[in-house]
């Protein structure tokens, strides 16, 4: 694996442990989630626990990309593009454009931020292995 994919790996996973964050404080602790991003309180209070248990599944799909991302480099794009460009999109139009809480700009710049920074890393490991396979394909003699 080389240098980008072993730094988009490590992104990857702080990633996963950040969105744990947001799960754990959404799940068991909505209120205070809540409070501390200065959001209404919907009712029930069940659809924050839900967004949680979603973030958790969601996730869950980063994880082999984060593991082997040459091997499973569709699903390390599919990190990236879809989930954390559309999520953050979805959370900045939610704010801008519909009126919604300013608290899900801390949701969205998070995706954003790490969005931007796994998608310069995992160009940057393609073109490395892409040129490493070129540099390595047999050269065919004519004669």
């Amino acid at each position: 694996m080389n240098s980008y994919a072993k730094w988009f790996s490590r992104f990857t996973w702080l990633g996963i442990i950040v969105n744990m964050l947001f799960v754990i404080l959404s799940c068991f602790f909505p209120e205070f989630m809540l409070s501390f991003l200065k959001m209404h309180q919907p009712d029930p209070i069940i659809w924050v626990r839900t967004a949680g248990m979603l973030l958790f599944i969601i996730s869950a799909f980063y994880v082999p990309g984060a593991i082997d991302p040459n091997r499973y480099r569709a699903t390390a794009w599919i990190s990236i593009f879809p989930s954390r460009a559309f999520g953050s999109t979805f959370f900045i139009c939610a704010v801008f454009f519909f009126g919604q809480d300013k608290g899900f700009l801390s949701i969205a710049f998070v995706d954003l931020f790490f969005g931007v920074v796994e998608a310069i890393f995992l160009t940057l490991a393609t073109r490395a292995e892409n040129a490493n396979a070129i540099a390595q394909a047999p050269v065919k003699q004519f004669s």
